[in-house]
């Protein structure tokens, strides 16, 4: 009888466990909208690289196709933060939370004000 449970109970969660942890992975692209406090809205691409819990990535700005490296980035949970330099006296902040395969966060700047984003991850 243990055995029979024990064998259903590996069927069952060999596949979830690997869905699981297949999912919650950040790395990947993510198509993301920010808005600023006066509506301005930016399309962009979030590109995550992970080898070995080392973070790491960029931002493809949508309209002009401009490549910023991520600077900073952690997952604490659900949490993702990190920062991008927009030049040489703007950096800004973002922190979003990631639920299954979308993003939502803010972001803030000195010059950039503060706004929101939120995002969906491609399809690989």
């Amino acid at each position: 009888m243990i055995r029979r449970i024990a064998s259903f109970l590996l069927i069952v969660l060999c596949p979830l466990t690997a869905y699981v942890l297949a999912d919650s992975t950040i790395a990947g692209k993510w198509n993301c909208l920010s808005t600023d406090e006066k509506g301005m809205e930016v399309a962009w691409t979030l590109i995550i690289t992970d080898d070995g819990g080392k973070l790491s990535g960029s931002i493809i700005i949508g309209q002009t196709g401009d490549k910023i490296d991520i600077l900073e980035p952690v997952l604490n949970g659900n949490n993702l933060t990190f920062k991008i330099q927009i030049n040489p006296e703007e950096t800004v902040e973002l922190t979003g939370r990631i639920t299954g395969s979308s993003i939502d966060g803010t972001f803030k700047g000195k010059a950039s004000g503060t706004g929101t984003f939120k995002g969906s991850r491609q399809a690989e």
